[in-house]
């Protein structure tokens, strides 16, 4: 008897060996961000988390998960890094949090058919980072229509200004006459060839994370009204609304994303105006956890699945405030766990 529960007793170390084992191998990129750092601590116990960032001195580098520092996505060392990094953690599954990486990855995981990446297809993504060519595709599709202009003397003032590719709310600024924009060219050091400059629209401004699995089956569109932004978003709530629903429904009928994206957009007298589209999660996707279900899971729950069944509900009026936390630690090492 004592020697069948000893083997009884391996038997079962073995099995919950081997589950923590089968354990999907997760990478997450832009490590010491808010969101990434969310979805770390909330996925730990059900897979294995790894974590890179830009900088060595990432917070990242110093949480309980295996880390190490890459090349900014846009360097020619960045795949390398990559590549590297998912055969030695047997990756799964890769997210990334920035827009150079986007393309990287996208052409690394179409020669890696075991890899799956949370992001929409190549062409979607390479239509969505260049802005002018975003808005007019847009408008050419009847999505969307945000006045942009084209040469100097078109400019209705005040207009907003950005580059061509940029990521977030870098380098975008209102203007209010020609001597501002003026400024804002010498400022940066761009042509005005470089630039997208759009009419300012008033209304109420939008964040909505839009959630298609790699067949462009659409799970969801969880719309947020952006109540406080600097940066990025730090506060919103899930605000439901019909409109916002059937414009991403129409972007993902006609550019066919195959992926999760995520839409910012003004609402202003029953009309939108989309002013960009992130071809990746957004940092809002913790709110989208709480209110409906978590854009990672459901992306790959619903990973090569052609029906989409037993979804949640989306709960309407959930705020997110965010804030910064602090973390101390002592005989800091940059090279602990590079």
């Amino acid at each position: 008897m004592k020697k069948y529960l000893k083997c009884f007793s391996l038997n079962m170390n073995q099995n919950k060996n081997q589950k923590k084992n089968n354990r999907k191998n997760i990478l997450v990129t832009c490590g010491g961000g808010s969101a990434s750092i969310y979805f770390a601590n909330k996925f730990k116990k059900k897979y294995n988390i790894f974590l890179v960032d830009a900088s060595a001195q990432s917070i990242a580098s110093q949480l309980d998960f295996p880390f190490s520092k890459v090349p900014f996505g846009n360097s020619p060392e960045f795949l390398k890094k990559i590549d590297e990094l998912i055969k030695k953690w047997k990756i799964d599954c890769i997210v990334p949090g920035a827009d150079e990486e986007l393309l990287p990855i996208s052409r690394y995981c179409q020669k890696k058919l075991y890899l799956k990446a949370v992001i929409p297809s190549y062409n979607f993504i390479e239509l969505c980072l260049n802005k002018k060519q975003l808005m007019k595709k847009l408008k050419e599709l009847k999505i969307s229509n945000l006045p942009t202009f084209i040469g100097l003397q078109e400019i209705k003032y005040p207009a907003i200004v950005k580059p061509i590719y940029g990521r977030g709310s870098k380098e975008v600024h209102l203007v209010k006459n020609e001597i501002e924009l003026e400024g804002y060219t010498k400022l940066y050091g761009k042509k005005i060839s470089d630039l997208v400059i759009q009419k300012n629209i008033d209304g109420d401004e939008y964040t909505v994370s839009v959630i298609v699995n790699n067949l462009n089956k659409l799970i969801a569109v969880v719309p947020k009204k952006v109540i406080l932004k600097k940066g990025i978003t730090r506060t919103a709530v899930i605000q439901k609304n019909i409109a916002i629903n059937k414009v991403c429904e129409k972007i993902v009928k006609l550019l066919n994303p195959n992926g999760p994206f995520n839409v910012q957009l003004k609402l202003f007298k029953d009309r939108i105006y989309i002013f960009e589209i992130n071809p990746r999660l957004s940092t809002t996707s913790v709110l989208t956890d709480r209110a409906f279900g978590n854009e990672i899971e459901l992306y790959l729950k619903y990973y090569d699945k052609t029906n989409i069944l037993s979804l949640p509900k989306l709960k309407n009026n959930i705020f997110l405030y965010r804030y910064e936390e602090n973390f101390f630690i002592s005989n800091f090492n940059n090279n602990s766990k590079l």
